[in-house]
């Protein structure tokens, strides 16, 4: 038996998986969506988690006993 050489393994691992070629497909390259998404800001939180933020205050005031039940789900 034979033992394979590393350039011999280069050689099959390049005829296996080609090198893809990304000139003719830009669309597949994400990084300007995300970089336009980064440029443009985030939007504030919607107001369902400023309602349920406060609810939790609240019921934190109300109940500070379960605090600790809270926290178990966070």
């Amino acid at each position: 038996m034979t033992r394979m050489t590393d350039d011999r393994a280069r050689e099959l691992l390049r005829q296996a998986v080609p090198i893809p070629e990304w000139e003719h497909d830009r669309s597949a390259d994400l990084w300007p969506r995300v970089r336009r998404r980064i440029d443009e800001g985030h939007n504030p939180p919607p107001a369902v988690d400023w309602v349920l933020a406060m609810a939790l205050v609240a019921l934190y005031l109300l109940q500070p006993s379960l605090l600790g039940i809270l926290l178990l789900h966070f």
